[in-house]
């Protein structure tokens, strides 16, 4: 008869809570010896703080996260913290948990209605998606708890962000019944904020982008609220209509001529009442540079977040070399980097993350495979099953992992595109600002993590795009990296040092040097690291905190008190864009009050940052004042006062020229690059219908000899047949306003930039006018390259009289602009 050894253990010797005891007991495969250094050092941390309702542990990719989150839920549930629930960003990683779960030997299910989760006796290892929805298992809002936790570990906290905040947003076809009558309701507010884009918008045009005025959203919230509710069982509503029913006037909405978008500022997942009342909530993170987002899409308490649990030990996050081609040589050609990656992918996996289906476009043709949403899994399989050569990844900048010869070398081709509309219109307002570069230096730090997952592993990581390159190097962009990556970053700049002014041949040698593993580089690289300490505070942005608190208080009903946070927030900023960010937003909160008052507040905003909402009055015309002085010396002005390198110019001048082209971007980045083009090369400029919405040009040009280019931007015009009379029509407007507000003596001359040259059905030509073609364009990129490079002569850009020559020889002044870069029908 077998013996019953369990006779042997009274009631205290079976209860073990320590995590590290836990390991020593389990039933483990012999690949688990013992914890790292690294993993006991955090498990003996947070068992000394486990009572904290929330704990944020940081650990490198390659660390040993997944088995210290399943070691400190075992933990929980044998003190009786139960159910308990780990969960990771996607099916992918969950299947990862429970593999490695198994071979510890703790008991897991992926059902989170096994009655052994919820007894306690196993771990439920699901997704973040299964947590957070609509039709959720464990209740949402008034339905309660369904499902209790007590203990939950959210998994790489940071890559569950996007799935997150798509579950609490309503995403509404043009095709849908709801989404013509949402535009119906609110299109006469939509018009006086511009009347030309919302027909832009009516007309399907999937670039065309407006904001829906917070006083027209919440004016006709009955309507609107009726006709979500009519069709919240649709497929496009039913997981996402119940999250947000409850506080609609609190969202925001933006719509293109594609889709609508409904969203809150931030996510409120208390809603989830299982996770907000569980007593344990343990976030796992790499070490990237911000964790607000713990506070504004989980709803954790800033007040009682604790500084993060990072080990002392080292936590080397394995070798990356970090080279930006364009920093190294600004006249690289992107066709010479996919040169030599196409021949670094014969024998090397090559992975290029872009921003975008339209970025994807730019490597047809070298791309042995891309990967967009529904391929993503599969993809990445074969990678890891062996060679595959260039991959091509598209908005994937978290929840993949590519470790060793997945992925040999990483691509981060362009700065990342934001997830959303609500996001578009605030990096309108915030993109030059500390917060706009916080968000995108995130995502940077979040992709070039994608090819290193361990401390034994290695690649190479190249930058490529001007926006990208002028980001990561500027000193602002490198304080917002982790220690590790400002280290790396660092080694590469005394590498570009001494590769200046070199060629790809020499780019490509170095490279060579990292993947065939030379002695010395590995020595340098392991060194570099070895110096770089992780911040053990907690990184919190102060106006992300203030927008989250705000939003919560205003679910309350008290919008008082929710506006005096947004105010002091605003109070406290320092940088114009980010307060006139924070300043359109306590307008929206004060319009719940005293709506006079609330549009006091976006005026000034306005007055700020011409990006933010368009006040309902109070905007007046102010002339363009005519080029005074010589034209010269407000280059040099221009030039000298940003202190500009010769390689920063060229990079800025490229990256005017990337949005300086037909169907490659939105129109309002293309009117801002045409209204860039003219402070480079020192003349005045306007942006008469953003600005102020009153029938005038997307661009105004003051030109040297006192008169004015009125023009009219149609860089996505998709006509074949000709330049359309809508078109046609807009130049002729844009003309009878400019002759409304200026003097007869002055005079203008009416360009439209479009791809064609030629009148389309029933168009008439405006008197006078002028075509920019992609002929006039090109030679307009190609002069303003060589205008850049002869400005890195200090001697020329010191000279007034050599600068004037420079203007005269790329015909930048006055009539000469026209007749070299403009043609006529």
């Amino acid at each position: 008869m077998p013996i019953s050894f369990d006779d042997f253990l009274d009631d205290d010797d079976s209860i073990v809570i320590d995590p590290r005891d836990i390991f020593l007991t389990l039933d483990r495969d012999k690949a688990f010896a013992f914890p790292r250094d690294i993993q006991t050092e955090v498990i003996k941390d947070w068992f000394a703080q486990r009572n904290q309702a929330d704990t944020v542990i940081k650990l490198n990719v390659g660390s040993g996260k997944t088995l210290v989150g399943l070691l400190l839920l075992q933990s929980s549930l044998n003190e009786e913290m139960a159910p308990a629930a780990y969960v990771a960003p996607d099916k992918q990683l969950v299947d990862q948990v429970i593999a490695e779960a198994q071979m510890l030997g703790i008991e897991v299910t992926d059902d989170p209605h096994d009655t052994d989760f919820q007894s306690g006796d196993r771990i439920l290892v699901t997704t973040i998606h299964r947590l957070f929805n609509g039709k959720s298992v464990f209740g949402v809002g008034a339905e309660g708890v369904k499902i209790k936790l007590g203990a939950v570990v959210i998994d790489d906290a940071h890559a569950c962000i996007a799935t997150i905040t798509e579950q609490f947003r309503i995403e509404l076809p043009n095709t849908h019944s709801a989404y013509q009558e949402i535009l119906n309701s609110v299109e006469t507010d939509l018009k006086r904020q511009s009347h030309a884009r919302f027909l832009d918008i009516n007309s399907g045009d999937p670039r065309a982008i407006m904001e829906v005025p917070y006083w027209a959203w919440i004016r006709a919230q009955e309507e609107i609220m009726q006709a979500l509710h009519d069709h919240k069982n649709d497929e496009e509503l039913k997981f996402s209509y119940p999250l947000l029913q409850d506080f609609l006037p609190l969202c925001r909405c933006v719509v293109s001529g594609q889709k609508m978008e409904i969203e809150p500022d931030c996510p409120p997942t208390d809603l989830v009442r299982s996770f907000s009342r569980a007593k344990r909530r343990i976030y796992m993170t790499a070490t990237l540079a911000d964790d607000s987002v713990l506070i504004t899409h989980f709803g954790a308490d800033p007040k009682k977040l604790s500084n993060p649990i990072v080990p002392k030990s080292s936590q080397s996050m394995g070798e990356r070399m970090i080279l930006m081609p364009q920093e190294l040589n600004p006249e690289i050609a992107l066709k010479e980097i996919k040169t030599l990656l196409v021949d670094l992918a014969e024998k090397e996996n090559v992975v290029v993350i872009v921003p975008s289906k339209n970025a994807a476009k730019d490597w047809e043709g070298v791309a042995d495979q891309t990967l967009m949403a529904s391929n993503v899994v599969k993809g990445v399989e074969k990678l890891r099953d062996g060679h595959v050569g260039l991959t091509v990844l598209v908005n994937r900048y978290d929840g993949i992992d590519l470790p060793h010869d997945a992925c040999r070398v990483l691509v981060i081709y362009n700065l990342p595109e934001v997830a959303s509309f609500s996001d578009l219109t605030d990096m309108a307002v915030l993109s030059d600002s500390q917060s706009g570069l916080r968000r995108q230096m995130q995502r940077v730090e979040q992709g070039m993590g994608r090819g290193v997952r361990s401390n034994d592993d290695y690649c190479v990581v190249l930058l490529i795009g001007s926006k990208l390159t002028r980001r990561v190097k500027s000193p602002d962009g490198i304080k917002l990296l982790t220690p590790a990556t400002q280290a790396q970053l660092n080694l590469s700049k005394k590498i570009a040092k001494q590769l200046d002014g070199v060629d790809i041949e020499g780019i490509a040698d170095v490279i060579n040097q990292c993947l065939n593993r030379d002695p010395s580089w590995v020595k340098i690289s392991k060194k570099a690291l070895l110096k770089a300490r992780t911040k053990t505070d907690l990184v919190l942005d102060e106006t992300s905190v203030a927008v989250r608190l705000a939003f919560d208080t205003a679910r309350s009903g008290d919008y008082k008190a929710a506006a005096d946070l947004l105010s002091a927030a605003a109070n406290a900023a320092q940088d114009g864009d980010e307060k006139a960010w924070i300043m359109s937003k306590l307008a929206a909160m004060q319009h719940h009050l005293n709506p006079p008052a609330s549009q006091k507040t976006l005026l000034a905003a306005y007055r700020l940052n011409p990006n933010v909402l368009r006040p309902m009055e109070g905007i007046a015309y102010q002339k363009l004042a005519a080029q005074e002085g010589a034209q010269a010396a407000a280059v040099q002005s221009y030039h000298q006062e940003r202190s500009l390198e010769a390689a920063d110019r060229i990079l800025e001048v490229n990256q005017l020229s990337d949005d300086l082209r037909f169907q490659s971007v939105t129109p309002d980045k293309f009117e801002a690059a045409i209204d860039a083009v003219a402070r480079f090369i020192g003349l005045h400029s306007q942006r008469p219908d953003k600005q102020f919405n009153d029938g005038g040009p997307d661009n105004l040009w003051a030109l040297p000899d006192g008169s004015f280019l009125v023009i009219e931007c149609k860089n996505n015009a998709t006509s074949k047949k000709g330049i359309s009379k809508a078109d046609l029509g807009q130049l002729d407007q844009a003309m009878s306003w400019f002759l409304g507000k200026y003097t007869q003596a002055a005079t203008g001359t009416p360009v439209i930039i479009h791809p064609l040259r030629t009148l389309g059905d029933g168009a008439s030509e405006v008197e006078g006018m002028r075509i920019m073609t992609e002929n006039g364009l090109r030679k307009l990129r190609k002069a303003l390259t060589d205008f850049a490079k002869s400005l890195g002569d200090p001697d020329i850009l010191n000279s007034q009289k050599q600068v004037n020559e420079l203007l005269a020889t790329h015909g930048f002044n006055g009539v000469e602009f026209l007749k070299r870069y403009t043609t006529n029908l």
